[in-house]
C-alpha cells in the first residue's frame, strides 16, 4: 500500500498553546452540526473545530496564523500511558485513501490533565481528504485505536477557514486602533488625539 508522509514537524512550541487548559477551551464562534468552531486567542486568533465521540476521544483540527498551517490534537482520558512531549508515530486514513504516516508529539496543558496527541503540517491534502471522508482511522504500531465517524467535516472546516478570514480582517484594525499613546498630551503625536478631538467614533 503506498503510504504517505504528512511530514508533520515535532515539537508544536508549547507557547503556542500555553493559554487553554483543555484542547475544548476557547471562544465559540459558531456551532455547525456535531462540531463546534472557536476562536484560540493564544495562537493569533486561530480558528478551529472541536468534536468529540461516545468512546471518549476528542479531535481538534483547526489553523495557526501564527505559524501559517494547521494542526490538530487529538485525545482520550483512557489513553493514560501518553507522555507529554514524548514522539508517537500514527498511521492515519480517511476512508479507502492511502495511509497518512503522521510524527505526534505528547502534549500535556497542565499537570495531571489529558496528554494529547498533537501535529502540524502545511499539506492541505490532508484537510481536503478530512474534508471528503466519511471517517478517519487512527492506528499506532500496526493497531487500529480509533475510528471516528467524520459528519459534517466538510461544513466544519469551511466554516474554520469563513472564521480565519474574519479574523484576518479585524485584526488589522483592532492593532490599527490601539497604535501610539492615546494619554499623549501632542494631539500630532502618533496615536494621540487632542484633548478637544471628543469621544471616538465607535465601529
Amino acid at each position: 500500500m503506498f503510504v504517505k508522509d504528512l511530514t508533520l514537524a515535532l515539537g508544536l512550541a508549547l507557547a503556542a498553546f500555553a493559554g487553554p487548559t483543555h484542547a475544548q477551551d476557547g471562544t465559540l464562534w459558531k456551532s455547525v452540526g456535531d462540531w463546534d468552531i472557536s476562536v484560540d486567542a493564544t495562537i493569533g486568533n486561530g480558528c478551529y473545530a472541536l468534536a468529540s465521540w461516545n468512546g471518549g476521544t476528542v479531535l481538534r483540527i483547526g489553523r495557526n496564523p501564527e505559524k501559517d498551517n494547521f494542526y490538530f490534537l487529538i485525545g482520550n482520558d483512557k489513553w493514560t500511558s501518553l507522555r507529554d512531549e514524548q514522539a508517537y508515530d500514527l498511521q492515519i486514513r480517511f476512508g479507502s485513501r492511502p495511509v497518512w504516516d503522521v510524527s505526534a508529539t505528547g502534549l500535556q496543558f497542565n499537570p495531571g490533565e489529558t496528554v494529547y496527541l498533537h501535529a502540524q503540517s502545511t499539506k492541505m491534502e490532508f484537510i481536503n481528504e478530512f474534508q471528503a471522508a466519511l471517517n478517519m482511522s487512527i492506528s499506532y504500531n500496526g493497531a487500529e485505536i480509533d475510528n471516528l465517524k467524520l459528519t459534517g467535516s466538510r461544513r466544519a472546516w469551511d466554516e474554520v477557514e469563513n472564521c480565519q478570514r474574519e479574523q484576518s480582517r479585524v485584526a488589522p484594525r483592532l492593532e490599527d486602533e490601539t497604535a501610539g499613546d492615546p494619554f499623549s498630551d501632542d494631539p500630532f503625536s502618533t496615536g494621540g488625539q487632542s484633548k478637544n478631538s471628543g469621544s471616538k467614533k465607535r465601529n
